[in-house]
């Protein structure tokens, strides 16, 4: 091959790689992951759907939906989910697939959007217990959630209390719930759709890729965790086990057990990973100021940081809430008649006997307990010893330490007891009679 042919192709091949390099890349493909609430409202779901929104913020997914057939449950959960709805940076969408009842209905108007399928429904949302304080505290919520979000607050406020119904839909003494077609001719629902497919062809994301986020064991394991009795009960292991291992100094099991049990509270709640750290850092360094404090008993500084920074580490655990006070209140009561009941059992370590006090006072070493002598008064027995004016008389079986009452009496004599000042035992000889 000839040069100018050489350099020819080599000209070629230049080009060719210069537009390729000019042509853009294909545009990524729009996700959207939906997140599906099913079965009863409870910590496990907050669990869900707050690793749902963060893995759509991460991964920049065009929408969430929210997939939502339940029949209600816990309120406090509810209303953990509606606070991460609305404050998710991306847009979100509920999807009703047959029924969003009472917990279910709030986190739907949670939701900038709230798509439904035919036949099924939302609201009845009264609380249980329905005291006038319950209505009034859920009902607010219903109302700010619907306003924030863009629903009409009148037909929300509605679903919770009853007393004025909603004229066309429901009479006074009647709880609002709507079917799909009521919701749509209350502007509630945008549209009607029979599947989550369907649904986002409404928002133009039809050609999107589809990720689906259910409830995994991780989820559930979490939920578990945020429960406030277990959670109490987490709190009293913790403290048990910081109990058993002074006892039982040297010994590490109970630091390790307080430390794995503090970590997963930790990571089970709310808080971002820097908050988790801070709060681990601080756990862990009052159980430093606490051994400092029992290597060197006496001092009483580092006892008392120790103390404050383990409460301290315990309530952020908790996140900080007056629910947290209770718990940590129940679980430090079960602490203690824990480790009262099962304390006894472990072995003691000489790190114990530096700040408790074990020596016993016994008769055997020459103690003796200060005795109620007033028994003895007025009763007769005879002098075992001289009486110059102490030594001991017998008072039926018993020996008693006496004095006389200023005359001097024989051993083997008849007295009585006159007087009792505390452990003094008076006596005096009984007049012979003629």
């Amino acid at each position: 091959m000839t040069v100018p042919k050489r350099i020819a192709l080599c000209l070629i091949g230049v080009l060719v790689v210069i537009m390729a390099a000019a042509v853009p890349p294909a545009a990524a493909a729009d996700t959207v992951r939906v997140i599906v609430i099913s079965g009863e409202i409870d910590s496990s779901q907050t669990a869900l759907v707050q690793r749902g929104l963060e893995e759509a913020e991460k991964n920049q997914d065009k929408a969430v939906v929210v997939s939502i057939s339940t029949l209600g449950g816990r309120v406090d959960s509810a209303l953990k989910i509606r606070d991460m709805l609305q404050a998710a940076s991306v847009p979100t969408i509920a999807y009703i697939p047959s029924r969003a009842w009472s917990a279910g209905a709030l986190i739907a108007l949670s939701c900038r959007h709230i798509i439904m399928a035919p036949g099924s429904s939302i609201g009845a949302a009264e609380p249980i217990p329905n005291t006038e304080k319950n209505i009034a505290a859920l009902k607010s919520e219903f109302s700010a959630t619907s306003a924030n979000m863009g629903h009409n607050p009148r037909v929300a406020e509605a679903m919770v209390d009853k007393t004025n119904g909603f004229p066309g839909y429901a009479e006074p003494g009647q709880i609002l719930a709507l079917s799909d077609v009521q919701a749509r001719a209350l502007n509630v629902a945008e549209g009607t759709a029979g599947s989550v497919e369907e649904a986002l062809r409404l928002f133009s994301l039809g050609d999107a890729s589809v990720y689906y986020e259910t409830k995994s064991w991780k989820d559930i394991f979490i939920g578990i965790l945020q429960n406030p009795y277990v959670r109490m009960i987490f709190i009293a292991l913790i403290l048990a086990a910081l109990f058993a291992e002074i006892k039982m100094a040297g010994m590490g099991i109970g630091i390790v057990t307080a430390i794995l049990l503090g970590g997963m509270l930790v990571f089970s709640g709310d808080e971002s990973l820097a908050n988790d750290l801070k709060i681990i850092a601080a756990f862990i360094g009052s159980l430093v100021f606490i051994a400092l404090e029992l290597a060197s008993p006496g001092v009483g500084v580092f006892g008392v940081v120790g103390v404050i920074l383990l409460f301290g580490s315990l309530f952020y655990m908790l996140g900080a809430t007056f629910d947290a006070v209770y718990i940590l209140a129940g679980g430090t009561i079960i602490a203690v008649i824990l480790f009262y009941c099962i304390g006894r059992r472990l072995p003691q370590s000489r790190l114990l006997a530096k700040i408790a006090l074990t020596t016993r006072s016994t008769g055997e070493k020459g103690y003796s307990a200060q005795q109620d002598k007033s028994k003895y008064l007025y009763q007769r027995g005879r002098t075992i010893t001289i009486l110059r004016p102490s030594g001991a008389v017998r008072i039926g079986k018993e020996r008693i330490d006496a004095v006389s009452n200023g005359s001097f009496i024989d051993r083997d004599v008849e007295v009585r007891v006159v007087k009792v000042e505390g452990t003094r035992v008076v006596v005096e000889p009984v007049p012979k009679r003629l």
